[in-house]
Protein backbone atom coordinates (compact mmCIF):
# COMPACT_ATOMS: atom_id res chain seq x y z
CA UNK A 1 0.00 0.00 0.00
CA UNK A 2 1.10 3.78 -0.43
CA UNK A 3 1.82 5.69 2.02
CA UNK A 4 -0.14 8.81 3.65
CA UNK A 5 1.48 12.06 3.96
CA UNK A 6 0.18 14.76 5.60
CA UNK A 7 1.22 17.99 4.55
CA UNK A 8 0.17 21.59 5.37
CA UNK A 9 1.24 24.51 8.12
CA UNK A 10 2.98 24.50 11.03
CA UNK A 11 -0.03 23.52 13.97
CA UNK A 12 -2.52 22.43 11.36
CA UNK A 13 -2.23 19.18 13.54
CA UNK A 14 -0.73 16.40 10.94
CA UNK A 15 1.46 14.62 14.06
CA UNK A 16 -1.62 14.17 16.16
CA UNK A 17 -4.17 13.33 12.96
CA UNK A 18 -1.34 10.87 11.95
CA UNK A 19 -0.70 9.20 15.21
CA UNK A 20 -4.70 8.89 14.96
CA UNK A 21 -4.44 7.02 11.83
CA UNK A 22 -1.67 4.83 12.64
CA UNK A 23 -3.48 3.61 15.22
CA UNK A 24 -6.74 3.18 13.66
CA UNK A 25 -4.56 1.23 10.12
CA UNK A 26 -1.66 0.00 12.70
CA UNK A 27 0.35 0.80 10.79
CA UNK A 28 4.18 3.34 11.27
CA UNK A 29 3.82 6.65 11.72
CA UNK A 30 6.65 8.79 11.28
CA UNK A 31 7.51 12.44 11.69
CA UNK A 32 10.36 14.26 10.11
CA UNK A 33 11.30 16.72 12.42
CA UNK A 34 11.06 14.17 15.36
CA UNK A 35 13.67 11.91 13.52
CA UNK A 36 15.52 15.10 12.89
CA UNK A 37 15.39 15.66 16.46
CA UNK A 38 17.08 12.61 17.86
CA UNK A 39 19.31 12.28 14.75
CA UNK A 40 21.31 15.08 16.64
CA UNK A 41 19.64 15.23 20.21
CA UNK A 42 18.48 18.53 19.65
CA UNK A 43 15.19 20.66 19.19
CA UNK A 44 14.40 21.91 16.00
CA UNK A 45 14.50 25.24 17.67
CA UNK A 46 18.36 24.51 18.79
CA UNK A 47 18.86 23.59 14.82
CA UNK A 48 17.87 26.33 13.79
CA UNK A 49 20.22 28.43 15.97
CA UNK A 50 23.27 26.54 15.61
CA UNK A 51 23.23 25.68 11.83
CA UNK A 52 20.75 27.60 10.52
CA UNK A 53 17.57 26.81 8.57
CA UNK A 54 19.62 25.95 5.09
CA UNK A 55 21.25 23.18 7.15
CA UNK A 56 17.90 22.08 8.45
CA UNK A 57 16.33 21.79 5.03
CA UNK A 58 19.27 19.76 3.60
CA UNK A 59 18.87 17.59 6.65
CA UNK A 60 14.97 17.37 6.32
CA UNK A 61 15.46 16.17 2.51
CA UNK A 62 17.69 13.38 3.34
CA UNK A 63 15.13 12.42 6.04
CA UNK A 64 11.99 12.70 3.60
CA UNK A 65 14.09 11.03 0.80
CA UNK A 66 14.74 7.62 3.15
CA UNK A 67 11.40 7.56 4.97
CA UNK A 68 9.88 8.04 0.99
CA UNK A 69 11.61 4.59 0.49
CA UNK A 70 9.44 2.83 3.26
CA UNK A 71 5.60 1.90 2.39
CA UNK A 72 2.62 1.62 4.31
CA UNK A 73 3.42 3.84 7.06
CA UNK A 74 2.13 7.89 7.66
CA UNK A 75 4.03 10.32 7.41
CA UNK A 76 4.03 13.89 9.15
CA UNK A 77 6.41 15.95 7.47
CA UNK A 78 6.85 19.43 8.85
CA UNK A 79 5.42 22.66 7.33
CA UNK A 80 8.56 23.46 5.30
CA UNK A 81 9.03 20.64 3.21
CA UNK A 82 7.06 22.14 0.12
CA UNK A 83 9.41 24.47 -0.07
CA UNK A 84 11.50 21.95 -2.17
CA UNK A 85 9.92 20.50 -4.99
CA UNK A 86 11.93 17.29 -4.71
CA UNK A 87 11.05 16.56 -1.58
CA UNK A 88 7.41 16.70 -3.05
CA UNK A 89 8.62 14.20 -5.74
CA UNK A 90 9.97 11.66 -3.32
CA UNK A 91 6.99 12.18 -1.05
CA UNK A 92 4.38 11.43 -4.11
CA UNK A 93 6.87 8.33 -5.43
CA UNK A 94 5.47 6.21 -2.37
CA UNK A 95 2.65 8.50 -1.36
CA UNK A 96 -1.15 10.02 -1.71
CA UNK A 97 -1.10 13.54 -0.19
CA UNK A 98 -3.20 15.09 2.08
CA UNK A 99 -3.01 18.91 2.72
CA UNK A 100 -4.61 19.58 6.09
CA UNK A 101 -6.31 23.51 5.80
CA UNK A 102 -7.12 25.39 8.40
CA UNK A 103 -8.18 28.78 9.35
CA UNK A 104 -5.39 30.95 10.53
CA UNK A 105 -6.86 31.42 13.62
CA UNK A 106 -7.30 27.43 14.45
CA UNK A 107 -3.45 27.38 13.38
CA UNK A 108 -2.61 30.32 16.03
CA UNK A 109 -4.38 28.93 18.81
CA UNK A 110 -2.71 25.14 18.01
CA UNK A 111 0.25 26.54 17.88
CA UNK A 112 -0.53 28.72 21.16
CA UNK A 113 -1.80 25.52 22.95
CA UNK A 114 1.27 23.50 21.77
CA UNK A 115 5.01 23.15 23.88
CA UNK A 116 6.56 22.68 20.77
CA UNK A 117 8.34 25.71 19.67
CA UNK A 118 8.99 26.49 15.91
CA UNK A 119 11.60 28.56 15.04
CA UNK A 120 10.03 30.22 12.19
CA UNK A 121 6.51 30.99 14.04
CA UNK A 122 8.02 32.71 17.30
CA UNK A 123 6.20 32.47 20.70
CA UNK A 124 5.60 36.38 21.64
CA UNK A 125 1.84 35.86 22.24
CA UNK A 126 -1.33 35.80 20.00
CA UNK A 127 -0.84 38.48 17.26
CA UNK A 128 2.71 37.95 16.63
CA UNK A 129 2.05 34.11 16.21
CA UNK A 130 -1.36 35.02 14.03
CA UNK A 131 0.70 37.40 12.19
CA UNK A 132 3.79 34.96 11.03
CA UNK A 133 1.32 31.94 10.89
CA UNK A 134 -0.12 34.34 8.28
CA UNK A 135 2.52 35.31 6.54
CA UNK A 136 4.20 31.92 5.97
CA UNK A 137 1.00 30.25 4.88
CA UNK A 138 0.51 32.74 2.19
CA UNK A 139 3.93 32.32 0.98
CA UNK A 140 3.74 28.81 1.17
CA UNK A 141 -0.40 28.18 -0.11
CA UNK A 142 -0.24 27.32 -3.75
CA UNK A 143 2.97 25.01 -3.22
CA UNK A 144 0.56 23.20 -0.56
CA UNK A 145 -2.10 23.17 -2.95
CA UNK A 146 -0.03 22.01 -6.02
CA UNK A 147 1.46 19.13 -4.14
CA UNK A 148 -2.10 17.88 -2.78
CA UNK A 149 -3.83 14.85 -4.27
CA UNK A 150 -6.77 15.77 -1.39
CA UNK A 151 -7.55 19.06 0.76
CA UNK A 152 -8.75 18.27 3.99
CA UNK A 153 -10.67 20.73 6.27
CA UNK A 154 -9.50 20.73 10.04
CA UNK A 155 -11.63 23.68 10.98
CA UNK A 156 -14.32 22.58 13.66
CA UNK A 157 -13.91 19.26 13.22
CA UNK A 158 -12.53 16.10 16.09
CA UNK A 159 -9.03 14.52 15.35
CA UNK A 160 -11.45 10.82 14.53
CA UNK A 161 -13.66 12.86 11.97
CA UNK A 162 -10.41 14.02 10.05
CA UNK A 163 -8.58 11.12 10.28
CA UNK A 164 -11.98 9.00 9.12
CA UNK A 165 -12.07 11.27 6.14
CA UNK A 166 -8.71 10.64 4.85
CA UNK A 167 -9.12 6.96 5.76
CA UNK A 168 -11.68 7.15 3.73
CA UNK A 169 -10.02 8.51 0.88
CA UNK A 170 -6.81 6.36 1.16
CA UNK A 171 -8.71 2.84 0.67
CA UNK A 172 -10.04 4.00 -2.38
CA UNK A 173 -6.64 3.72 -3.61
Amino acid sequence: MKNIVLIGPSGVGKTTIGKYISSKLKIEQVDTDFIIEKKFSMSIENIFKKYGENWFRIEESNIVKEVSNKNNIVIAPGGGVVINEKNIGSLKSTGILFMLVGSIDTLTRNLMNSNKKRPLIGNYGYDEIYKNVKNMFFEREKLYIKSADYLISVDNRTIEEIGEEIISFYKKH
